[in-house]
């Protein structure tokens, strides 16, 4: 059962089964934008599932790509492991590539939360890593390696996708994000970078209280970027996605 789902400009708490959340959408160009962010309660609520998605380019072409890969996430709906469900996209992709035309390239990340076990099962198409919050820690932590990144969806008929766990206490986050927030540039067109925004992460998060307040948190970093950047508006699609496993 889809919960929430959208790539149309937001700010909004969301709650899933075990986990809740924090969802900022900001397209750059019109009401919605590329990136697509799509949240599921699975299996009579045992599973939360969680898709990030950005398509390449802005505007009307961008948003017509997310609102076709929404429609695919019903699809597939039933698929449990995150890497098949990659490899399931991107077969659909390639099949509806127009020839002669430019890819239609999609970068993802998705998680499934099992609230039973406490498992957090994730897989990367090519996607920024996510970052990890330990709730009885002090400090961010990038989720992944290089190696665990995997190919755009609609490059090739072999993604050569896989799907990684990690154990999740309660307080512990999980944040996904779209590389708006990592590439943007400064006025001197110095990139942000992976590195500088993990840095920004935990400056922001060392200066709140605990527990982190999600809202806060979330506000606090799309302002430390908007400083970085010196504006209001930015160049690209940008979703901010954490979630926070809950004492059940």
């Amino acid at each position: 059962m889809e919960l929430y789902a959208g790539n149309e400009r937001a700010h909004r708490h969301v709650k899933l089964p075990g986990l809740e959340g924090d969802v900022i959408a900001l397209p750059s160009e019109g009401r919605r934008g590329g990136d697509l962010y799509a949240l599921f309660s699975c299996g009579d609520q045992r599973y939360a599932r969680m898709v990030l998605a950005d398509a390449v380019g802005h505007g009307f072409s961008a948003s017509a790509i997310a609102s076709h890969l929404h429609k695919l996430l019903h699809q597939y709906r039933d698929v449990q492991n995150t890497a098949d469900l990659l490899g399931m996209l991107n077969e659909t992709f390639l099949e509806v590539q127009p020839a002669g035309e430019p890819l239609r390239l999609t970068t993802a990340a998705v998680g499934n939360y099992d609230r039973q076990t406490g498992q957090f099962h994730y897989s990367y198409a090519a996607h920024p890593r996510m970052l990890l919050w330990r709730g009885h820690g002090r400090e961010w932590r990038t989720l992944g390696t290089e190696r665990e990144g995997g190919l755009p969806l609609g490059v090739t008929a072999d993604g050569m996708y896989r799907e990684y766990s990690i154990g999740l206490e309660p307080g512990d986050v999980v944040m996904a994000f779209s590389d708006a927030l990592t590439e943007v540039k400064a006025p001197d067109r110095t990139e942000f970078t992976a590195e500088g925004f993990l840095r920004l992460a935990n400056t922001i998060a060392c200066g709140l209280a605990r527990p982190l307040s999600l809202h806060d948190f979330s506000e606090g970093l799309l302002g430390g970027v908007r400083r970085y950047h010196d504006s209001e508006k930015f160049e690209d699609d940008l979703t901010l996605l954490t979630l926070r496993r809950v004492q059940v």
